[in-house]
């Protein structure tokens, strides 16, 4: 039986689940990326050699989209829709996904990519018995099973490392793993570093860096300020100061929210340039000019924050708004026009 037809036939018995799943999204949510669609369906039909021709692309320097986004994140995102997805047969769809992908990695010993697909499979049949409420929601057995999970893909890495690491996909994966692993976070930087001298365009790397930092980890304001200065200076010849705005961006989405230039050490008018660098790349991308919209709400910048909404007119992606969007929208809105 060939893989194609093996993955048709996982589709078959969770077809219904599955793509009711991909079709759902929330209301108002921008259009699929090229680079997540394209993924999404050539792991649903067990097409490894786009994957690999997709993957290939998207490393190359300078794979951002008109929005200024990564397209080799969309990619990643595409692929997890997969191996996240969410069927009433759980168990079944999970270990056949390992198997598909186990599979696939031992017909092509030397792609980098079959192997981190399947140490990420393993990864997200974990999370299945985790789940992704509070630690202390989780009964101990299915802890338990979900350690054991990130513990075998983290073995499998390993095991398979002088493949794996020359794509620094495998050092994202390592990271997101080892962070809920309380691997030590200096060991975090150090794989960040070795994944960011493979690609130093692999953005994905220090964002994942940035949410080990965050207090809800058992990081800290000054060490994710640290970080993000050092990330920041890093990839300045290809992104300017707009890392800088990325990261703590993601710190406020994942983390502060409104709270951000309160709780932690941004500094809005670094944050303000980092926008700008990436308005002046990428003139067209109403998700940036969004994101900073919100930023300059949460700033205080009344001037700003005036000056994108007009900027923005109806073209409003509530995705970029954070936390309950559309009343945080209003209230922003509110505020700029109140006298």
């Amino acid at each position: 039986m060939s893989m194609q037809t093996a993955l048709r036939g996982v589709r078959q018995v969770t077809a219904y689940a599955a793509l009711a799943w991909l079709a759902a999204g929330p209301l108002h949510a921008a259009p699929t990326p090229p680079a997540n669609e394209a993924a999404t369906d050539a792991f649903w039909r067990g097409d490894f050699g786009a994957l690999e021709q997709q993957n290939a692309l998207y490393r190359q320097p300078g794979s951002f989209d008109t929005n200024g986004g990564s397209q080799l994140s969309q990619m990643r995102m595409g692929l997890d829709r997969v191996t996240d997805n969410k069927t009433a047969n759980a168990e079944a769809y999970l270990s056949e996904v390992d198997r598909l992908t186990l599979q696939w990695a031992q017909a092509q010993p030397q792609s980098a990519l079959a192997h981190i697909l399947h140490a990420r499979a393993l990864s997200a049949h974990g999370w299945s018995y985790r789940g992704n409420g509070l630690a202390d929601e989780v009964p101990a057995q299915a802890m338990r099973d979900f350690i054991a999970y990130q513990q075998r893909a983290v073995k499998y890495l390993q095991l398979h490392a002088d493949v794996a690491l020359n794509d620094s996909y495998a050092h994202y994966t390592l990271i997101a793993i080892g962070k809920t692993l309380n691997w030590d976070r200096k060991a975090l930087q150090a794989i960040a570093q070795q994944g960011l001298a493979v690609n130093p365009q692999d953005i994905d790397i220090p964002v994942e860096i940035v949410a080990s930092l965050l207090p809800k980890w058992g990081g800290d304001a000054r060490s994710l300020d640290a970080y993000i200065r050092q990330a920041s200076a890093q990839s300045r010849a290809f992104l300017g100061t707009g890392l800088y705005a990325l990261l703590y961006s993601a710190a406020a989405k994942n983390q502060y929210q409104h709270a951000l230039f309160q709780d932690s050490h941004a500094n809005w008018d670094l944050v303000k340039q980092g926008y700008d660098d990436f308005l002046q790349r990428y003139p067209a991308s109403n998700a940036k000019r969004n994101r900073y919209a919100w930023m300059a709400c949460m700033a205080k910048d009344r001037a700003t924050l005036l000056a994108l909404l007009g900027q923005l007119g109806t073209n409003i992606d509530l995705a970029e708004w954070g936390a309950n969007p559309e009343r945080g929208l209003e209230a922003c809105r509110k505020w700029a026009t109140q006298l």
